[in-house]
């Protein structure tokens, strides 16, 4: 995700600047205990292999997916390129008692060895990729054969109004960084789905999941395998 350019720096500063609030807002994570959180969890249980599995999470923000991976004994690392989200993720790590390593990486250009891990996972990331293409071919290469891919994501933006987004929110998606992101106006995860297949994954479904829904918008699971 980073490049030459403002669009990569003012995503990212976005999400650092939001990192210490991120977790209070309803929209964004179910409350940790929550039935809401359980759900969650057990929903991640139910595709992900069985424990203990290497696991990376790209672009993992404060952690949600990663350290409900790490509490169902999973060994995880988990990447991002916000430091202060990354700090808030080490904090909340420390608190449970889970072991995740947190470290500052490229969701796009992950820095590990080829098949080095037996799932990759992302929450709320597809959207906000300037370069999917190459991000999906890099995680398939980081897969041991037979790995597992599993994406959270939705069609958040698809009725965008640049009068109604948040303010600060608005300031770091401007119309020219939206125009760098291929995925982020879509309305249906079909062109996702697609270029994951392009990318090499296969046995990949789709799956509407309003049970999981935290705010607007409704989250969809995609899980796909390397061959």
């Amino acid at each position: 995700m980073t490049g030459p350019g403002g669009a990569q720096e003012r995503i990212t500063g976005f999400w650092s600047a939001i990192a210490a609030g991120y977790e209070a807002h309803a929209g964004n994570v179910a409350e940790y205990g929550s039935a809401g959180y359980r759900r969650w969890v057990e929903d991640l249980a139910s595709v992900l292999p069985d424990p203990v599995a290497r696991i990376l999470d790209v672009g993992c923000g404060t952690g949600y997916l990663a350290l409900a991976a790490a509490s169902l004994g999973h060994r995880v690392t988990a990447i991002d390129l916000a430091p202060d989200m990354l700090r808030v993720l080490t904090d909340t790590a420390s608190a449970r008692g889970l072991r995740v390593d947190a470290l500052l990486g490229d969701a796009v250009r992950p820095d590990f060895p080829p098949a080095s891990f037996d799932a990759l996972t992302s929450r709320h990331v597809l959207w906000t990729l300037r370069d999917p293409g190459t991000a999906m071919a890099n995680w398939r290469a980081l897969l041991r054969p037979g790995g597992l891919l599993v994406a959270v994501d939705g069609c958040w933006f698809s009725d965008w109004d640049e009068g109604t987004a948040p303010l600060q929110f608005a300031e770091s998606y401007t119309a020219d960084t939206r125009a760098e992101l291929p995925f982020m106006l879509l309305d249906s995860p079909e062109p996702i789905v697609t270029a994951f297949a392009a990318a090499g994954f296969v046995d990949l479904t789709v799956r509407w999941r309003p049970d999981l829904a935290l705010g607007g918008g409704t989250p969809y699971l995609i899980t796909g395998r390397c061959p």
